[in-house]
C-alpha cells in the first residue's frame, strides 16, 4: 500500500480535487495488484544486421518474446555504436556490448535493459561474450555467455579448447545459449552425415563443464537451409550449471517463427516472481488513432448526477474515461493480431518440415505469409516510433527444494503422454494430407498412403 507522507495544506477544493484526481487514477485504497511475470532472454543468429529489412524483423521478435536480454550472433559488422542500435532496439535497450566481426565473418552482440540489471562484462572474444548481471531489486547474481562457434578449423578447435577452460563454481548461477554450430547426435540432423569425432568432442566439453541441456520445446532443429527438400539441423544450444537448476527449475526454451533467417529465434525464460502493477497507463500513439478524439469527447461531455461537488464530478468524468479507454484501446490489436497470425501459420508449417519435405503448394503457402508479414512489420514502424517506453518492476525470486530440480531435469528428458500423443497426432495429420492431396490430384491414395511415414 502506498503512503503519503507530509500534510497537504487545506485549500478546500484544491484538496479536494487533488484527493479525488490520485483515487481516479490510481484505484481507492491505493494498492497496487501484482502480477507474476519472468526474466526472458531472446537469442537469434540474426545472419548479419547490414539489411535494413531485418530490423523490422528483429523489433517484432523483441516485441513478441518481451525480452530483457538479447543475445545476437553474426551480426557480420566490425563496429556498433548506440546510434545504429537505435535501428531495431527499443528505448528500454539502453545498455550494449560487441565483439566485432573479421570482415563479414562473426560477430557478437549483446544488449540489456539497465532498469531490470546491471551487466558488467567479463570476457568478450571472437567466441563469446561473458557477461554478469545483478538483478537491480533482489541483487540475484548470475553469469550470461553468448556463444558464436566457428564452422571451420583451427577456429573450431581452438573453440573448444576456450570452451573447456570456463572455470564455472559449484554455488554460481551460469547460462550459456547460442550457435555452437556443432550437433551431439545424429539425430540432430534430419539427413544422414555429419562428424562423429565433433560430436565426441563437443559433448566431451559439455560433460566436463557439467551443463544440464536446456531443451527447445515444440522443435527439433534449430537451422534450416531454406531449401524445398531442406537439410535441418540442431545448432543452437542451451545450458545451465547445476546450481542453476537448482535455483530456477521452470527455465524453459521457447522456440519462435523463422523470418527468411536461417536459424530459429529463441526466448528463454527464467520463471520468478516479478511483480507488475495493474495500472491505467496512457500510450501517446493513442491520439493518432481514429475514434480517440469521439470516445474522449463524448465521456467527458457525458452530465453525471448525484455529484455535489465540482471534484466528485471531474474525478467522475476522469474514471469513466479511463474506463471507456481501454475498452477502445483493446480494439487497437488488430496489426498485432495479424503478425501473431503469420508467426502461428509459419510455426507449423516449420514444425511440419521437421517430420517430412513441405508439398509445393505449403511451400508457396508459406513464402506467401512470409512476404505479408514483412508489409505487416512495416506498417508497424509507427507503433514503434509513438510507442511509450515503461519500466517493469520486477522483485523477489523464490527457490525449489533440490529434489525438485532434480525432478524437473528428468521431465525436460523423459517424453510426457501430451508429448507422445502429439506424436501420434502428427502422423495422422500427416495421412490426412496425403489422402487429400491424392483426392485433389486423382491419384491411387492406396498406394501413397501405405507408403512410410519418417517420424524422429
Amino acid at each position: 500500500m502506498v503512503r503519503l507522507v507530509g500534510r497537504l495544506p487545506s485549500f478546500g477544493f484544491g484538496l479536494s480535487l487533488v484527493a479525488w484526481s490520485i483515487k481516479a487514477f490510481c484505484g481507492f485504497p491505493l494498492l497496487f495488484l501484482m502480477n507474476h511475470k519472468a526474466w526472458i532472454i531472446l537469442n537469434w543468429n540474426i545472419k548479419g544486421l547490414n539489411a535494413k529489412d531485418k530490423w523490422d524483423k528483429i523489433r517484432e521478435k523483441i516485441d513478441e518474446s518481451n525480452c530483457s536480454i538479447i543475445c545476437i550472433q553474426e551480426t557480420k559488422r566490425p563496429m556498433i555504436d548506440s546510434i545504429f542500435v537505435t535501428n531495431f532496439a527499443p528505448k528500454r535497450f539502453d545498455k550494449f556490448d560487441y565483439s566485432p566481426s573479421d570482415g563479414a565473418l562473426g560477430g557478437i552482440l549483446l544488449l540489456w535493459n539497465s532498469a531490470l540489471f546491471d551487466g558488467t562484462i567479463i570476457q568478450k572474444g571472437s567466441y563469446a561474450i561473458h557477461a554478469t548481471f545483478t538483478s537491480v531489486h533482489n541483487l540475484t547474481i548470475w553469469n550470461l555467455v553468448n556463444v558464436y562457434g566457428p564452422c571451420r578449423e583451427p577456429g573450431r578447435s581452438e573453440f573448444i579448447y576456450w570452451l573447456k577452460a570456463l572455470e564455472i563454481n559449484d554455488d554460481s548461477l551460469w547460462l550459456l545459449l547460442g550457435d555452437y554450430d556443432f550437433y551431439r547426435l545424429p539425430d540432430d540432423r534430419n539427413k544422414l552425415g555429419g562428424s562423429y569425432n565433433d560430436m565426441l568432442i563437443f559433448n566431451d566439453a559439455i560433460n566436463s563443464l557439467g551443463l544440464i541441456e536446456l531443451p527447445i520445446q515444440g522443435r527439433t532443429y534449430s537451422w534450416s537451409n531454406m531449401q524445398a527438400n531442406p537439410l535441418l539441423e540442431q545448432l543452437d544450444w542451451f545450458f545451465s550449471s547445476v546450481n542453476w537448476t537448482v535455483s530456477f527449475p521452470n527455465t524453459t526454451v521457447i522456440a519462435l517463427a523463422k523470418n527468411h533467417i536461417n536459424h530459429l529465434p529463441c526466448k528463454l525464460v527464467i520463471d520468478i516472481k516479478i511483480p507488475k502493477a495493474n495500472l491505467f497507463m496512457f500510450e501517446n500513439f493513442w491520439v493518432e488513432c481514429p475514434g480517440f478524439l469521439a470516445t474522449v469527447s463524448a465521456w467527458w461531455n457525458k452530465h453525471f448526477f448525484g455529484h455535489r461537488s465540482a471534484a466528485s464530478s471531474f474525478n467522475a468524468k476522469l474514471k469513466n474515461v479511463r474506463f471507456e479507454l481501454k475498452k477502445w484501446s483493446k480494439r487497437l490489436s488488430n496489426l498485432k493480431t495479424l503478425i501473431s497470425n503469420c508467426n502461428k501459420v509459419i510455426f507449423c508449417l516449420d514444425a511440419l518440415e521437421n517430420y517430412m519435405p513441405l508439398f509445393f503448394t505449403e511451400w508457396n503457402l508459406r513464402s506467401l505469409v512470409q512476404l505479408q508479414q514483412q508489409k505487416l512489420l512495416k506498417a508497424q514502424n509507427i507503433y514503434w516510433k509513438q510507442r511509450h517506453t515503461l519500466n517493469r518492476i520486477l522483485f523477489g525470486d523464490e527457490c525449489t527444494k533440490y529434489f525438485h530440480s532434480m525432478a524437473t531435469i528428468n521431465h525436460k528428458k523423459t517424453p510426457s503422454v501430451k508429448s507422445l500423443l502429439q506424436m501420434v497426432l502428427q502422423l495422422v495429420i500427416i495421412s490426412a494430407r496425403r489422402v487429400f492431396y491424392c483426392l485433389l490430384l486423382r491419384l491411387d491414395w492406396v498406394t501413397v498412403i501405405t507408403q512410410p511415414c519418417s517420424m524422429t
